[in-house]
């Protein structure tokens, strides 16, 4: 018999029967890694179809990054002679020239790259309201740690150099566990573009039209058993699936080389001992319903059909009449049928063997890559140091070309008439003796007076030099990248405005570039705080350097943020010692004008001695109210900042005196 409830508990029953979209999904079981291969093996041969329409964007980024390390004539060539395909480099050496190279373009891209991490930037986490002011400065400061751990500086920099050879800037964000720390954190890696494939017919340069992305994954068997495996049983199954690598590492004679990423294949590994796995995920869609229940008022999106949201209603109806309820005051699910798009993703044995698949576990319900294609103009994408290669094959040829004039050139060439050489002496003896210091040569003059001539020719001028300087003008002119913004010696005479005007304006030149990979880090920072905001379910300590922080700052408590609405914004220059000496002068400013106190200022300045000072000063203070004597400035005080500004040694002297005859009248 159905137990009767009051109106109030029937509103607040729970939903028994509306499930929520995001379901933990564990491993698939032993039995199902055999199932739907036909339809796994489908998917993969698409994703090899997309990774091999990327052959272009790989082949000129390989060629882009031999330029870049000084391999400057690897590109092939016909053989005018056999009608062979060889090097350049060959070739000219075939011709008995020396393949020398002037690389320029080491340096420009060396520039762009210390300009990147000579302005650094700071994710700061922006909560809509201004109570929530604290939750939000909590979470930057959550965010931060994160990222340092990560190491995140070096991963932008080596990934700003793929960006500038390739136009293309890849991160993924995930949540893993770390070893060293005993822990499961934010995990943010770099992905390798040889290993990468997505949709190439995207247009749009927010990528809203991407449907697939994944990569190529080389591991140890070792590392699949340890992130797919539950038991025995499924360990067997997976090293069945991989049976035929050899036990024993491969050793190459080519080691450090990028041999096994410029010729990759899509379903077999280089190296023997290495297991391959696809990554993929997949922009799918489906019929959901959108179900609000007024007695708590959640929305929520489920796989029920309208039928038993229906039957749900009927249910609820029926216990409301049997309590008494008008019909009309029963809270009934409000419910529509969407077709709804969502993020698949699939872990794939090259045979077509599924190790996981599941929806998005993630809260931003996306693929984990945060991704930028530069510059995507009609679908078309290159990078920086593209536009340089033309420039630096043409200082190269006249290198060559003046390097082998020089070298045909007689220099100290000797012109001996026969009748000179004395008799008795050979040539090489004649020449020896030329050759030797203090030598002495005695010889019967001629008649008509020849002796012996030296002759040094210098080289033709033909404009090589000219021609040189006019293609290293070129391009710094093309990258963007002058004299002024490389740091190099101004012309005497330059004022100094106007030289840090050329800097400025040169930058100009490569805002585009920098700001879409700053559009990357964006992305990749809010991937980031959303991974973070759901899978920290404890409280967490957070290790703040360089400034002083509340107590509420520097716990992380998921409590807090569950359902704070935040926005997040990149700031540039946060990060630089000229921003910081600048909030340092204007919060001196404001203690000097009476406008803070000293408390205020030892906690939002940087200075490394702020801490330990605040507390001293915090300690001196409480001293003062339970009735101590004021006097001067504590000697802990004065050690910290004995090398301080006078002016700065009377402020602090004058705000002590200031508190410590206000505290006692309190």
């Amino acid at each position: 018999m159905r137990k009767n409830i009051t109106a109030e508990e029937l509103k607040k029953r729970p939903n028994s029967k509306i499930g929520m979209r995001k379901q933990k999904i564990v491993p698939l079981p032993v039995a199902s890694l055999d199932s739907d291969t036909k339809e796994n093996i489908e998917l993969l041969e698409e994703c090899r179809r997309w990774w091999e329409s990327m052959r272009d964007l790989r082949t000129r980024a390989r060629r882009n990054r031999n330029y870049y390390r000084g391999n400057q004539w690897s590109d092939e060539m016909q053989d005018p002679t056999t009608g062979r395909w060889i090097t350049e480099e060959t070739h000219l050496m075939n011709q008995g020239k020396v393949p020398l190279k002037q690389n320029r373009i080491r340096n420009l891209v060396a520039n762009l790259i210390g300009q990147f991490r000579s302005n650094p930037t700071k994710a700061v986490v922006i909560a809509r309201g201004r109570e929530e002011a604290s939750l939000g400065e909590m979470l930057t400061n959550t965010l931060q740690c994160a990222l340092e751990l990560n190491e995140v500086k070096e991963l932008d920099a080596r990934e700003l150099e793929v960006f500038l050879m390739s136009g293309v800037a890849c991160q993924k964000i995930g949540y893993d566990f770390w070893k060293e720390r005993n822990l499961e954190d934010l995990t943010v890696e770099n992905t390798n573009i040889n290993r990468l494939f997505l949709n190439t017919d995207v247009s749009d340069i927010r990528l809203k039209d991407l449907r697939l992305i994944g990569e190529i994954i080389d591991t140890t068997v070792d590392n699949l058993v340890s992130a797919f495996a539950k038991n025995t049983a499924q360990e067997q199954r997976i090293r069945e699936l991989y049976a035929n690598m050899t036990a024993k590492e491969f050793f190459s004679d080519y080691g450090f080389d990028s041999r096994r990423t410029d010729h990759l294949d899509f379903y077999i590994p280089r190296d023997t001992n290495k297991a391959r796995i696809f990554e993929v995920w997949q922009l799918k869609s489906e019929w959901r319903t959108y179900v609000h229940d007024p007695t708590d008022g959640s929305y929520t999106i489920t796989k029920a059909s309208m039928k038993e949201i229906a039957a749900e209603n009927d249910m609820r109806l029926e216990m409301g009449l049997q309590n008494g309820i008008n019909k009309l005051e029963v809270p009934l699910l409000e419910a529509e049928a969407k077709l709804e798009h969502f993020w698949y993703v699939k872990y794939l044995t090259p045979s077509g063997h599924c190790l996981y698949e599941r929806e998005s576990p993630y809260k931003h319900e996306e693929h984990p890559y945060a991704l930028v294609l530069f510059p995507l103009l009609d679908g078309e994408v290159w990078g920086f140091v593209e536009d340089m290669i033309d420039q630096q094959r043409y200082i190269n040829r006249m290198v060559i070309m003046l390097d082998f004039i020089i070298g045909a050139s007689a220099k100290g060439v000797l012109l001996v008439p026969e009748d000179c050489i004395p008799e008795g002496m050979t040539p090489e003896e004649f020449a020896d003796e030329y050759r030797r210091f203090n030598g002495v040569i005695v010889y019967k003059p001629r008649a008509d007076g020849q002796i012996p001539k030296q002759i040094s020719a210098n080289s033709t001028n033909v404009g090589i030099m000219e021609m040189l300087n006019l293609q290293m003008s070129l391009l710094e002119k093309n990258s963007g990248i002058n004299e002024s913004i490389q740091g190099q010696r101004a012309p005497s005479g330059t004022p100094a405005a106007l030289y840090a005007q050329e800097a400025q304006n040169a930058t100009l030149n490569v805002y585009d570039q920098l700001q879409s990979f700053q559009s990357m880090i964006l992305r990749r920072n809010r991937k980031a705080l959303k991974v973070i905001t759901q899978f920290y379910k404890d409280k967490r300590y957070l290790a703040i350097n360089g400034r002083a922080a509340t107590q509420e700052e520097k716990i992380y408590d998921p409590n807090l943020v569950q359902d704070l609405d935040w926005d997040m914004t990149i700031a540039q220059g946060m990060d630089t010692p000229v921003y910081r000496q600048m909030v340092d002068d204007m919060l001196f400013q404001l203690l000097q004008g009476n406008l803070i106190d000293l408390e205020m200022y030892l906690e939002h300045t940087s200075m490394p001695f702020a801490d330990k000072l605040l507390a001293t000063v915090r300690t001196r203070m409480e001293s003062l109210g339970a009735g101590g004597v004021p006097g001067q400035v504590p000697p802990e005080m004065a050690a910290q900042v004995g090398g301080a500004d006078p002016r700065a040694m009377a402020m602090l002297q004058q705000a002590v005196g200031m508190k410590g005859s206000k505290r006692p009248a309190a």
